[in-house]
């Protein structure tokens, strides 16, 4: 029984270290769209200040949400390794070794 929670331990930490990996690839891609938008947009004369504001409206709600939208994996990901602790029975929880 051990065995196959620690075979769902490891799975469960490969696939959090994936999602991390990928959010850090998406976020980093983000980030630089947004400095390079910036620049374009704040050197140009010919786009209104409201055209602006829109724009940076824009890149703040997307910041706040992929901050929320990792706040959530992550705690579903602390949801799910609960979940397998919870299954351990009273014995393993109090260090009682069965004979």
């Amino acid at each position: 029984m051990m065995d196959n929670k620690k075979a769902v331990a490891q799975v469960i930490d490969f696939q959090k270290t994936m999602f991390d990996n990928s959010y850090a690839m998406i976020s980093n891609i983000q980030d630089q769209s947004e400095q390079i938008m910036s620049k374009v947009i704040d050197k140009n004369p010919l786009i209104p200040n409201d055209t602006l504001k829109v724009c940076t409206y824009w890149v703040d709600m997307i910041k706040k949400n992929r901050k929320n939208y990792k706040s959530y994996v992550d705690t579903n990901f602390m949801k799910i390794k609960d979940m397998f602790k919870l299954n351990e029975t009273a014995d393993d929880v109090a260090g009682i070794k069965k004979s």
